[in-house]
This record gives C-alpha cells, sequence and structure tokens, in this order.
C-alpha cells in the first residue's frame, strides 16, 4: 500500500478495524485506529459504529460505552445501528434499564421502529423475562420471520403456551415458514411442562413438512421422556437420533444416564458409559485428520 503511495482514508481504515475485530485481535484493531488518528483522519460514524459493534462482539460493553461517549464529544450523533448495538450488547449483561434507555434515547432522537431495533427489544425483554412487555412491541405489519421466531421462543421458555399455537397460525397465514429453531423451541417448551404426547405430535409434523429435527430437539424430547421415567421411550428416540447420523453430546447422556441411575440399571449405563468413550475417540480421529 506504502508502496503505491496509496493513502490509507476512513473507508479503507474502517474495513481493517473491522477484520481485526472480527479476526479477535483487539490489539491490531486498536493499532489501526491509532494509525488513522496519527493521519488525521477524523472517525465518521460508520467507523465508530465498528468500533463500538466489535467492543461488544467481545465483551467489552465499558468501552463500548466510552467509544460512544468519545463520538458525541466529538460532534456526531449515534445512528441506529449504534443503538441498536449497545441496547442488544445491555441486554445480554442483564442490564435491562439501561437497554431501555438506549431505546428511550433512539426514539427521542427521531429513529423509528425497524425489525431490527423490534427484534433487539423483544428478545432483550424475552430474556429478560419481561414477556408481556415483549409482546406489546410486537407488530404484525412489520413482522418477518425472525420476529415471529422470538415471540415464540421468549413464550415457550417463559412458560407461555397458551397462545403459541395463535401466533404460529397467524405467522403462518403471512406465508412464514417455521424452521427448526421455532419447532425445537415449542417442543422443548412442551417437554417441559410435561406435554409430551403434543410434544411428539409437533415433531412428526415437523418431519412430514421437511424439517429435520436437530440435536437439540432430540435432547428436549429425551429430557421430557426421562423426566416421566419413560427409559424405553427415551432409549427408542435416542438410538432414532442416532440413525439420522446425529451425535449425541454429554448433555444427552448425562439426561439418559441420570434416568437409569434413578431406576438402578447399572447394565444401561455401564454401556452409555462405553458409547461416550468411542465419541470421544472418533471426535479426536476427526479433529487429527483435519488438521493433517
Amino acid at each position: 500500500m506504502c508502496k503505491d503511495e496509496v493513502v490509507p482514508n476512513s473507508v479503507v481504515y474502517t474495513s481493517m478495524i473491522d477484520g481485526q475485530f472480527k479476526k479477535g485481535s483487539l490489539e491490531n484493531a486498536f493499532k489501526y485506529l491509532s494509525k488513522m488518528r496519527d493521519q488525521g483522519i477524523r472517525l465518521d460514524v460508520p467507523a465508530y459504529g465498528t468500533i463500538l459493534s466489535g467492543l461488544c462482539n467481545r465483551g467489552k460493553l465499558d468501552s463500548a460505552i466510552e467509544i460512544k461517549e468519545d463520538m458525541v464529544r466529538n460532534g456526531l450523533a449515534p445512528d441506529q445501528f449504534i443503538f441498536n448495538t449497545l441496547m442488544n450488547a445491555h441486554f445480554k449483561n442483564g442490564n435491562l434499564k439501561v437497554a431501555l434507555n438506549e431505546y428511550k434515547e433512539l426514539l427521542n432522537r427521531g429513529f423509528e421502529h425497524d425489525v431490527v431495533t423490534l427484534t433487539t427489544l423483544m428478545d432483550g425483554l424475552c430474556k429478560q423475562r419481561h414477556l408481556y412487555e415483549a409482546r406489546g412491541h410486537f407488530n404484525k405489519e412489520m413482522a418477518n420471520d425472525i420476529l415471529y421466531t422470538v415471540l415464540i421462543d421468549g413464550m415457550c421458555k417463559n412458560g407461555d403456551l397458551s397462545q403459541v399455537e395463535m401466533v404460529f397460525g397467524e405467522m403462518l397465514k403471512a406465508g412464514f415458514i417455521p424452521d427448526k429453531y421455532m419447532y425445537t423451541s415449542w417442543i422443548a417448551g412442551l417437554c417441559k411442562q410435561g406435554n409430551l404426547v403434543e410434544a411428539f405430535r409437533l415433531k412428526n409434523k415437523m418431519i412430514q413438512e421437511g424439517t429435520i429435527p436437530d440435536l437439540l430437539t432430540y435432547s428436549s424430547l429425551i429430557f421430557g421422556l426421562v423426566g416421566k421415567g419413560l427409559m424405553i421411550e427415551a432409549k427408542h428416540i435416542f438410538h432414532d437420533m442416532l440413525k439420522r447420523g446425529i451425535t449425541p453430546d454429554y448433555a444427552v447422556y448425562d439426561i439418559m444416564i441420570r434416568g437409569y441411575t434413578k431406576q438402578g440399571d447399572a447394565n444401561a449405563i455401564s454401556c452409555l458409559h462405553n458409547e461416550m468413550k468411542n465419541i470421544e475417540l472418533l471426535i479426536q480421529e476427526s479433529v487429527a485428520s483435519v488438521r493433517s
């Protein structure tokens, strides 16, 4: 770059800073930022947004807040991306009040709701167990498949399954196709409530419509069955998972072992321990082959 006498501008530096953040190198990202400032290149809103987002993604929320403050001191107003990024980071850190303050400031500065803002707000509220407030912000006219997924997932995880089917139906009427994450959220919620009949009905519907269950789907079903002491049925689902080429994780084995322990089935526990050792060996061999 220097040999060709090309002087990097704000766009080039912002791109390089973004690249370093994505690589996980905060040190190099800030080296480029220092070079940028040393050359008298003024940071613009996209540059601030890139730095702030990179810091939030790396869990450096305090530093991200300082970047926003620096931006304001330099006479620049945060854009909607910056507000959404900070709001999301505060929600993830459990700072509900601060996250909502970011949302209020966003509105006070004249920004209108877009689907990203709504998704960030609703997802954060749901995860902080403020489902009622989250549902109050749901906008059918603006909703997409992601927003519906956030709402249904929030309802399921907060144990409010009474209206999930209604929302699911509204989503289908709007032309959106449910994915495995949405199905799995619903199945997991049903299993936690002990409604295994409905959970398996939904699992069969999921397969009929061409959506393949994943590890989380199967682990939710196994969790529900083991919780009711139905180890024969849990074993059947466990082997169905294996037939579909899905490798159980340690959480699934742990659930199964706990179930067999309650029943005093030492032979089944021994078999599972041996399977775990074999899978661990296969994983090690797979990693070794990739590295070679």
